[in-house]
């Protein structure tokens, strides 16, 4: 509990936020999420937004204690709406980006275009905070999942799915990601891992 707690209060001063809620529902779902009772948060700061559609601190939050509520759809719909009105915030770009990977995960059947569309998503969203913030290793880090998920998707042998040409397109690009992360950090197992893992489904392409 004590380290969630930090890790909320990190997240707060990382997105410029106001620490203390101006309203009795965004102190309410402050309250719930220090417990770590996200999805009572996010019915908090959905009713704070609802009142003032024009509460950006709301809308992050909604967006933030909804992706740690893995109710990833609302998560998104929240940093839709809270990007529309600030769009050079890098760290909604990438909790969305995040909770896009993770809905693409959550889907059985690789006939839906959904899948697609939401790690097709994820890669924009990462690319566009690494535009705005370029030496945030973490946001090359989940780059590099999300084009290796996407290149694991394109090698199902469904119809309208499978492309070969693409998955190793992407899986090429994962291995760029990772191997600037690893550069950057020094040896980090869990990133050569990933860049193995990359490189492996690449030879079983070729």
């Amino acid at each position: 509990m004590k380290n969630k707690t930090h890790l909320i209060l990190i997240f707060l001063v990382t997105a410029s936020q106001t620490l203390l809620a101006q309203t009795p529902y965004e102190r309410l779902g402050q309250k719930a999420m220090t417990s770590g009772n996200f999805t009572n948060a996010s019915s908090y700061f959905e009713k704070a937004y609802s009142t003032d559609p024009a509460n950006m601190n709301a809308l992050w939050l909604m967006g933030y204690s909804s992706y740690h509520a893995a109710d990833y759809l609302k998560s998104i719909s929240a940093f839709d709406k809270l990007l529309a009105m600030k769009p050079t915030e890098t760290a909604a770009y990438y909790y969305r980006g995040k909770a896009k990977v993770l809905q693409a995960a959550s889907l059985t059947d690789y006939r839906s275009k959904d899948h697609e569309v939401l790690l097709l998503g994820a890669i924009k969203d990462f690319s566009t905070a690494i535009d705005l913030t370029p030496n945030d290793m973490k946001l090359y880090q989940n780059r590099g999942l999300a084009y290796q998920d996407y290149a694991i998707y394109k090698t199902q042998k469904v119809q309208g799915v499978y492309n070969k040409t693409i998955a190793l397109k992407y899986l090429k690009l994962s291995v760029s990601d990772f191997e600037k992360v690893e550069s950057e950090n020094g040896e980090r197992r869990d990133i050569s891992a990933l860049i193995q893992k990359s490189k492996d489904l690449i030879s079983d392409l070729n």
